[in-house]
């Protein structure tokens, strides 16, 4: 029996392939996050949708390749002020030096602050940052330069707020992000001085608020010129396999159907938010196929809350 001969030529043609799909990936994950559009990197990469799913099969396995090869800002970030000898210049450093890679790099953006629940290695990363954050907030605490009544969470929260407002700000008032993080480092000064008024969030709301702000209906902000609101669904995002399916089907809350009539909602809102997520679209732009966006939009909600997505995910991750 004959073996196959591989053509150096066509072994060159796929380095160049993925070498293509690689630097296109990151130039339009920057501009508009993880959750980009999977076929606009296809389009700039010159390449079809086919050729981009021979080489990275998932949105999480191409993530994973472009930060293994351009690597993350977060390294960089965390040698430069770990070598600050102030505490409290420091703490400002790594503050200031993230907050300008979010508006440099919407993916970075996206994985300090959400991470990426499919891939293990890439949520690494989110929690890499927060330990950085935890142990220079330590450390100025211990300096007496920042108020003894601040923990994590509160850090944290300016973080995450910060980096919902700096893409939605980045035509009209791209340094407006500086004056805000200004304030709130006054605010975290011993000598401001005024009790807080509440208690601090747990790590566990933290969590719970971050899936909510995934959650909300109006998705990532895209600049005007970036709308596609004609895009059409690529036909693998929101398929979900009968095998899978029978794996995530048990956490899901029963079927709202009649008895004996079998429903193919939950199933089809599982999908409609595995579409969203990867094409990075809008609830309100979701296509017709997936029944109505506000249907789909609340029981996610509803998900959320109920912790039924986390343990979707947690299915997923396992899958």
């Amino acid at each position: 029996m004959s073996v196959p001969v591989v053509s150096p030529r066509l072994r060159s043609d796929a380095r160049r392939n993925r070498r293509r799909l690689l630097e296109a990936a990151r130039e339009v994950m920057r501009e508009h996050g993880l959750e980009a559009s999977l076929g606009e990197i296809a389009r700039r990469a010159r390449v079809g949708n086919a050729t981009l799913y021979r080489h990275f099969p998932t949105r999480e396995a191409l993530c994973e390749a472009v930060f293994a090869e351009y690597g993350s800002d977060l390294e960089r970030i965390r040698e430069r002020v770990l070598r600050v000898p102030d505490p409290w210049d420091a703490l400002v450093a790594w503050l200031e030096e993230t907050c300008a890679a979010f508006a440099d790099d919407r993916a970075f953006a996206d994985l300090i602050t959400h991470g990426m629940p499919r891939s293990p290695a890439l949520n690494e990363v989110c929690v890499q940052g927060i330990r950085l954050a935890e142990t220079l907030l330590d450390r100025a605490q211990r300096a007496g330069a920042v108020r003894s009544d601040v923990e994590l969470t509160d850090v944290l929260v300016v973080v995450c707020s910060l980096q919902r407002v700096i893409p939605a700000a980045a035509e009209v008032a791209p340094d407006a992000w500086r004056r805000h993080l200004a304030i709130a480092l006054d605010g975290l000064r011993p000598r401001a001085g005024s009790p807080l008024p509440a208690a601090a969030m747990t790590f566990e709301q933290f969590v719970a608020i971050g899936e909510r702000l995934q959650a909300a209906p109006h998705g990532p902000v895209h600049r005007e010129a970036d709308r596609r609101p004609d895009r059409a669904p690529d036909p693998v995002h929101g398929v979900i396999s009968d095998e899978l399916w029978e794996l995530i089907e048990p956490e899901l809350p029963p079927p709202a159907g009649q008895r004996g009539r079998p429903r193919r909602d939950r199933r089809q809102t599982l999908e409609a938010i595995l579409w969203r997520y990867r094409t990075g679209c809008s609830w309100r732009d979701l296509p017709a196929e997936f029944g109505s966006w506000q249907t789909q939009w609340k029981r996610h909600r509803r998900w959320v809350e109920e912790g039924v997505y986390r343990r979707v995910l947690e299915r997923l991750v396992e899958s």
